[in-house]
């Protein structure tokens, strides 16, 4: 419901309430005011009667009490006289036509026996008649009898109707004048600047900045707050503007750290592939020799060519996994085949592990689709948690690279996800230590020239993706790292 129809509704319903506590109030004293109006002028034709039936009574003149009681009615026939004489004759006029009940005769007769004046409503609860009983007396004040008059309430019961009317008319016509005027009213002030407020929220929401500032007219209380919204929003976009200029150099320092601990990884592996990259040049250099001192066959000179064919394609393929990992590429998520990447990582690794002893182990799913993902980051992910392996290591150890699909949680629901866990059977790592593993230049290993950028690259990369990673480790047992990246299928 909107603030104008709560304005409105509570408007209405304070109306309601207002007024019709006051037309119940005047209502009430209206009825009041016409039944003493009506009970004095009763008692005023009461008395007038009155001394014409005495004076009628005293010269012995029934038939002229009679007459008068008749000409009465004529005048009026709202009202109605009775004449009770004390040996219980009844005097009415010709025209009495009324039912009266036995109970309300009885009692009339009562009153009149015993002289009483006596004013009654009849009925109780919602009377219609007006009964007033006064005695007459004669020359020596001995009563001999009681005048009643009977007056009809529809006349006044028909004017409260029309009060009672009157009053829910105007009742009525005031809630819907001031409903339309209050609705109209807070429209124009209320809704309409607060309809502006909101889009001007959404749309900052949304970042699409809207005109500053805002309308703004008047100085009352919401203008004052428009006036701060526009304030807010000026302060807020320079904020962003200048949260935007330090993200873009966050992310430049963090891609800098990238490819500052890939070339020192590459830089730590270069001793091992040196060794490799030595074996086929010395291969190379005594089969160039035999060809230079030796006399040989055709045959020969060819087998020796195939032998340096194969060596230097051997070394080529040496340098060229090198550069791939060296050469920077921006973040580009594009269609890979995942285990593919993997094997080609674990192959640049090969060499080093076997030098330690360690034997390197790739398990993949069979069902794995071509997903769109970063390669160069999926390259650095596995390059530095399989090295801090190795790093970890002991001869005749084992590292174990698991690749499958799995769900993850994320804002609250599952998704689908590709997982991803390195495993060794290393030292492992102290529980003090692992809450502080993805730090920034936090390494356990500074005397053997750990920089403490790998895992905090990791990090970096995994967020960057949407993914997680997490590190188990039994120490003396081994550790194990899981990361957990989106899965984005591609055809």
């Amino acid at each position: 419901m909107s603030i104008v129809q709560k304005l409105t509704l509570s408007l209405v319903a304070l109306s309601f309430f207002v007024f019709g506590i006051y037309g119940a109030i005047h209502l009430r004293a209206e009825r009041q005011d016409l039944r003493i109006a009506m009970e004095q002028e009763t008692q005023i034709l009461a008395s007038s009667i009155q001394v014409s039936v005495e004076n009628a009574l005293r010269d012995q003149q029934i038939e002229d009490v009679q007459k008068l009681l008749q000409q009465l009615e004529r005048i009026d026939p709202a009202i109605h006289i009775r004449v009770y004489i004390s040996d219980s004759e009844v005097l009415h006029s010709d025209a009495e036509i009324r039912d009266w009940p036995d109970s309300l005769e009885q009692t009339l007769l009562e009153i009149a026996r015993n002289g009483e004046t006596r004013l009654l409503y009849f009925p109780v609860d919602k009377p219609n008649l007006l009964f007033l009983s006064q005695p007459f007396i004669d020359r020596k004040n001995v009563t001999l009898g009681n005048l009643t008059v009977v007056r009809s309430l529809d006349p006044m019961n028909e004017d409260l109707q029309a009060t009672e009317r009157t009053i829910l008319i105007t009742l009525a016509s005031f809630v819907l004048v001031t409903s339309g005027f209050c609705f109209v009213l807070v429209r124009l002030t209320v809704a309409r600047p607060l309809e502006r407020l909101g889009q001007g929220m959404r749309d900052f929401r949304d970042g699409n900045l809207p005109p500053l500032p805002l309308p703004v007219a008047g100085n009352d209380e919401l203008t004052r707050v428009i006036r701060e919204f526009n304030r807010m929003i000026a302060e807020l976009s320079e904020a962003y503007r200048q949260l935007e200029v330090e993200t873009q150099h966050k992310r430049s320092l963090q891609r800098a750290l990238q490819n500052a601990d890939k070339l020192i990884t590459i830089g730590q592996l270069s001793a091992g592939l040196a060794h490799e990259i030595g074996t086929p040049l010395q291969i190379i250099n005594g089969r160039a020799r035999a060809l230079v001192e030796s006399d040989t066959t055709p045959d020969d000179v060819r087998r020796i060519a195939q032998i340096l064919v194969a060596q230097t394609d051997r070394m080529t393929r040496i340098v060229k996994r090198l550069l791939d990992f060296v050469r920077h590429r921006p973040l580009d998520p594009a269609p890979c085949d995942v285990a593919m990447v993997i094997t080609e990582v674990l192959d640049m690794l090969t060499y080093e592990a076997r030098n330690k002893d360690i034997a390197l182990k790739f398990n993949q799913a069979d069902d794995l689709p071509r997903v769109k993902i970063d390669k160069d980051g999926i390259q650095q992910i596995v390059l530095n948690l399989v090295s801090n392996a190795l790093a970890a290591g002991a001869p005749g150890g084992s590292i174990r690279v698991d690749l499958h699909q799995d769900l993850m949680f994320k804002a609250g629901s599952t998704i689908p996800s590709l997982q991803l866990k390195v495993s060794d059977t290393g030292k492992g790592i102290t529980p003090e230590h692992l809450t502080q593993l993805f730090e920034p230049f936090f390494t356990t290993r500074a005397d053997c020239g750990g920089t403490g950028l790998g895992l905090a690259v990791v990090k970096t990369i995994v967020t960057e993706m949407g993914g997680s990673v997490a590190a188990e480790s039994n120490l003396g047992l081994g550790s194990c790292f899981t990361v957990d990246i989106p899965l984005k299928a591609y055809p």
